[in-house]
């Protein structure tokens, strides 16, 4: 409408199947071994009959290259949860990610245990995504290791 083009509701239909079937292959592709993961949730409205919020689970991986890659996006049910992030590290670890060094997370009740059980080695490092990216620069004192 805003560019007073018109376009049918199969047309859309047809584009939203697309980009869906895109999108299923992507979110399955292999994954590259050892890596450093950032994991955290934002809660959305989705419209699915009605709206509701609902969080979405996003993972980012470095690699050892320093490759960053986006591994996932992953959209729950209810709030955030431990529960909901094993299905979600489970599934990156049978793609491919058979080892990771350092996990950064939030202070999700329950997290660190979860991917203890996925990766035993792998160190959680609590840090705010959200207040780390509004500083102009980085702080000089290390972070302890949880």
């Amino acid at each position: 409408q805003i560019y007073g083009a018109q376009v049918s509701k199969e047309t859309i239909s047809r584009i939203t199947d697309k980009v869906i079937e895109e999108m299923q292959t992507w979110q399955s592709r292999p994954l590259n071994g050892g890596q450093f993961l950032g994991v955290d949730a934002i809660v959305v409205k989705i419209r699915d009959g009605q709206v509701a919020n609902r969080p979405i689970y996003a993972a980012i991986g470095v690699t050892l290259d320093g490759e960053k890659d986006i591994l996932g996006l992953w959209a729950g049910t209810g709030g955030e949860g431990a529960k909901f992030w094993m299905s979600v590290l489970t599934d990156i670890k049978n793609r491919g990610v058979t080892d990771t060094f350092f996990l950064v997370c939030d202070g999700l009740k329950g997290l660190p245990e979860v991917v203890g059980n996925v990766w035993p080695l792998t160190r959680c490092r609590r840090a705010s995504f959200t207040s780390f990216g509004t500083r102009s620069s980085c702080p000089r004192r290390r972070i302890g290791m949880r």
